[in-house]
């Protein structure tokens, strides 16, 4: 049997051939869709099925840090080891490289051109710029305030608390060495300021200021994600992006924790205080606004808006009406499950991906701030009721991904990117 030959994507020369432009393709939409954060399920469906429409036959394992592919045919085998660092999703660009399949597989696009043209989309800049992506962590955090039940006034501070935070991150991207503390240093920052904040503003709950300003930081949506490539049988991707969610809980507990203290020093007369709640319909107007840094956040285009709003509708409702029927926990699969069969007729309707309607959907439904809860009161000594809370999120998680998983077996995903 003839060994194939193992090569990283650095050492890879595309060639002038039909079959070196084919397998230089396949490696920069694998790149591409790797450093969109595409989950391992989705990435090694997706690439089966470009390599087939390609006329190759190819093996693809992927890994929150790189992929191998193995792509054969008639004349020659070989394994690329492809290194890809994980970015943010940006939903429009995966648009555009749907897009680009889809001319190359019709024959509108000259495969040997389609390589550059991939490559221009990754770099081209985000839709959105830096002044609106901070406006948007601003305005989830006063969004998620009021469905974390708090007030005006826990709103007001926890979108202020955001703004900070969203400045904190891009500057730390420019260091190297804070930016693998920024969760940390955004954690400490939001315990101690969520203190200071009610200590000096009457009528305010400190740990919803907190918890809200970080809203965006919490691996809710990777916590699932995870759960998910461990349930389709991707074991290394999920136990490793599974590992790394809950690293994340841990520092921000930690910080939120170690901001908490310090301000307790400056305001040792400090009580933790209720939030004054408003009227029950002003969380529909959250859920009505909220998708708008949704689709900043995801980089989405803005005609996806409406769509995106759907989603948001979908799952708040379902979940909502699931737990008044069954409880919260398997109320959230409802939901998930309701979620799933929107976001696939979308995809089949609109030949578009359905990440589209998922992602910003299930951002109502993830666990990430009950974790963050239960590792809260383990850091304040409240062993047992962090412990239940815990078992609440994994809970809560698990049922997110049966949920989608009945999704998929009740109207089948689209067959695409």
């Amino acid at each position: 049997m003839t060994q194939p030959t193992v090569k990283t994507d650095a050492m890879y020369d595309s060639g002038t051939s039909t079959e070196d432009s084919r397998i230089a393709f396949c490696l920069e939409i694998g790149r591409a869709l790797h450093s969109f954060g595409t989950p391992a399920h989705r990435f090694e469906e997706a690439m089966q099925r470009l390599v087939a429409s390609l006329g190759l036959e190819g093996d693809f394992l992927a890994h929150p840090t790189a992929f191998f592919a193995e792509l054969r045919s008639e004349a020659r085998r070989e394994v690329f080891i492809v290194r890809a660092e994980p970015g943010e999703t940006n939903l429009e660009k995966l648009v555009s490289i749907q897009a680009l399949v889809k001319q190359v597989i019709s024959g509108s696009l000259p495969i040997e051109e389609a390589v550059a043209r991939v490559q221009e989309v990754v770099a081209q800049a985000p839709r959105f710029g830096r002044t609106l992506v901070v406006a948007s962590f601003g305005l989830s955090s006063a969004m998620a305030a009021r469905f974390f039940g708090g007030g005006w006034r826990e709103m007001v501070l926890s979108g202020l608390l955001g703004v900070f935070i969203s400045l904190l991150g891009f500057w730390t991207s420019k260091q190297h060495h804070l930016s693998q503390v920024l969760v940390l240093l955004a954690a400490t920052l939001a315990g101690f300021g969520g203190v200071v904040a009610a200590h000096l503003i009457p009528h305010t709950a400190a740990f919803t200021i907190t918890l809200a300003g970080i809203v965006v930081l919490l691996p809710g949506l990777k916590l699932t994600v995870a759960l998910r490539e461990v349930a389709t049988g991707n074991l290394v991707a999920g136990s490793a992006r599974l590992v790394d969610a809950v690293m994340i809980l841990m520092m921000l507990a930690f910080g939120v924790a170690l901001g908490r203290q310090v301000a307790m020093q400056f305001a040792s007369a400090f009580r933790e205080a209720s939030s004054i709640p408003l009227a029950a319909w002003t969380e529909w107007v959250a859920l009505l606004v909220v998708p708008v840094a949704y689709l900043v956040l995801f980089q989405a285009r803005k005609r996806d808006f409406g769509w995106i709003l759907l989603a948001g509708i979908v799952a708040f409702v379902s979940s909502r009406l699931g737990s008044a029927w069954l409880g919260p926990e398997l109320g959230a699969g409802l939901g998930a499950t309701a979620l799933g069969i929107a976001a696939n007729l979308f995809g089949r309707r609109t030949r578009l991906p359905n990440q589209i309607m998922e992602l910003p959907g299930l951002l109502v439904l993830v666990p990430g701030a009950i974790g963050f809860r239960g590792l809260a009161f383990l850091s304040m000594g409240e062993t047992e009721v962090g412990l239940q809370t815990a078992f609440r999120m994994v809970f809560l998680a698990v049922a997110l991904v049966m949920g989608l998983s009945l999704a998929n077996a009740m109207v089948r995903p689209r067959k695409g990117l």
